[in-house]
């Protein structure tokens, strides 16, 4: 059975799943090269790619939500009967209850022709996504991002196959208030920083360890995410100018910045306590894009309310796709489910990679210069996990502002994560975790605050990572390598092609894919 599932606002993406198995999940920015690409894919020509005729899929998946395109266009989809957002209880306050009425059945038009579809809530194909790819049978699961079918959070529980509850607003619902973390780290990024919107979160969450928090900052900040999230910080209110935008080194941008983490941290344990009272949850997932606040992550998992918690490898909108996918499978369709968690190798594949280069590799890391690794399956989700990396040994001192400033072109406060081998008590396989590290001995991949955000690699993963971080291990006795995306100021990259076109622009010093190891001269 073929299920075609597609999201297409920003971060697009589009997923073909054969038998509950991810073919591929494909993000339009990779293919476009444009960063968070919105608008419809070109489908016609991914089926053609991976062989399906469109004749042979079976259900169609999408959320119906309606946006310009980048040409400023409406896309609506052509399809017969109501969507669920036409639900006469969809927008209560806080709603609480089975999901039966958050998604909807009804004939989709594609391709030219008519066939079975289902339309699905936003944050509902987010908790989906999450617990059908994890390793958990049955866990909570906890969503927030910046808005997705006009909400911002969900905590949910499913087991098995099935999502069986889900309530809107982690209790921060009613009236004109409405909790909405992800709209005030955008809005802070564009308006006080001027960055772009969909980028300044993650930047900021880097800048926020340099800063202290100031509880008359939180109290603001909170007023701001309850009922003002589109907005700038109201900066008047400490004696600045409206409107004057912040200086990554001055104190007080970056107070604000320690501050909106600290309030960030706060609601996620509020409402990891709330998760955990009204279901009996053993485990926890974090999803949805605020779900990449490791710090946040690291706070819910070390707190003690859940033996185990997990954050999927892709929890931000590229994901969406694949949620869509799985809850039509599983939850829908009621094939049942085994509770392993997903590869998350799952985009464009690059070809074999020779495990003879390794030596190589660690001779070239061992003289301090950095390497581009593209190989197999692309990274589904925003973390490179080894098949479109960077790597440096994070022993070199100046190893961070030598990235930073030579081939990713970046802000200098933004730090470096580290591929890791052994148990370092968080469950960062996908980099969403902090744990701390010694900057005396790994200082390119310690943060001012003394943590890394590691990608913790063991058996059963990747075997050329594991290989090549055992390999390295050793030889030099670290146990740790930097490991960053394989792109500069553009999406990572897909291919060899986009690979080598990076590797030669950049100060990056050898390039290693299928087709060999290459070194400038």
């Amino acid at each position: 059975m073929r299920i075609l599932s597609v999201y297409y606002g920003h971060d697009a993406n589009c997923t073909l799943l054969e038998d509950g198995n991810p073919v591929v999940v494909l993000e339009k920015e990779r293919l476009s090269r444009i960063k968070h690409d919105q608008g419809m894919m070109d489908l016609e020509a991914i089926l053609e790619k991976y062989e399906w005729d469109p004749a042979t899929i079976d259900v169609i998946a999408i959320n119906p939500w309606v946006r310009p395109t980048l040409d400023g266009k409406l896309f609506r989809w052509q399809l017969e009967g109501e969507t669920y957002r036409e639900s006469p209880d969809y927008m209560l306050d806080g709603w609480c209850g089975g999901v039966e009425g958050r998604y909807s059945r009804h004939r989709i038009r594609l391709f030219g022709r008519w066939y079975d579809g289902y339309a699905v809530d936003h944050h509902l194909a987010h908790v989906a996504g999450a617990l059908f790819a994890s390793g958990f049978e049955a866990a909570g699961i906890l969503t927030a991002d910046g808005g997705g079918d006009y909400r911002m959070c969900a905590l949910a529980y499913g087991s098995g196959g099935k999502i069986h509850e889900i309530e809107y607003g982690w209790g921060h619902e009613h009236k004109k208030l409405q909790l909405n973390i992800g709209s005030v780290w955008a809005s802070i990024g564009e308006y006080n920083f001027g960055m772009n919107r969909l980028e300044g979160a993650g930047k900021l969450m880097g800048l926020a360890s340099y800063g202290s928090v100031r509880q008359e900052i939180v109290d603001t900040l909170r007023q701001q995410m309850l009922y003002h999230p589109f907005e700038a910080f109201p900066s008047h209110k400490f004696g600045r100018q409206n409107g004057h935008m912040f200086d990554p080194t001055d104190t007080f941008a970056q107070d604000v910045c320690a501050s909106l983490q600290k309030l960030t941290t706060d609601f996620y344990l509020e409402a990891a306590a709330r998760m955990k009272a009204w279901k009996p949850a053993r485990h926890l997932i974090m999803t949805g894009g605020c779900s990449m606040n490791c710090i946040a992550n690291t706070a819910i998992h070390q707190s003690g309310l859940f033996e185990d918690t997990w954050v999927a490898a892709q929890p931000h909108d590229g994901g969406l796709s694949l949620g869509l996918a799985l809850f039509v499978w599983h939850h829908i369709l009621d094939h049942p489910r085994t509770a392993v968690a997903l590869s998350p190798y799952l985009g464009t594949d690059a070809g074999e990679i020779n495990e003879d280069f390794i030596p190589d590799i660690i001779e070239f890391l061992e003289q301090g210069q950095s390497v581009g690794l593209c190989y197999g399956r692309a990274e589904s989700g925003p973390r490179a996990l080894g098949h479109r990396s960077i790597l440096l040994d994070p022993r070199i001192a100046d190893g961070k502002d030598r990235l930073n400033e030579h081939v990713k072109h970046r802000e200098w406060y933004r730090p470096f994560a580290p591929m890791v081998l052994g148990d370092w008590g968080v469950p960062s396989k996908y980099m969403s975790y902090i744990v701390p590290t010694d900057a005396q001995e790994v200082p390119a991949v310690t943060h001012v605050d003394g943590t890394s955000r590691p990608q913790i690699v063991g058996p059963g993963d990747d075997p050329f990572v594991l290989k090549l971080q055992t390999a390295w291990r050793d030889r030099t006795g670290c146990n740790l390598l930097l490991n960053t995306s394989f792109n500069c100021r553009e999406p990572l990259v897909d291919t060899v092609e986009q690979a080598r076109a990076t590797w030669k622009r950049t100060g990056l010093d050898v390039f290693v894919s299928p087709e060999g190891i290459e070194i400038k001269n």
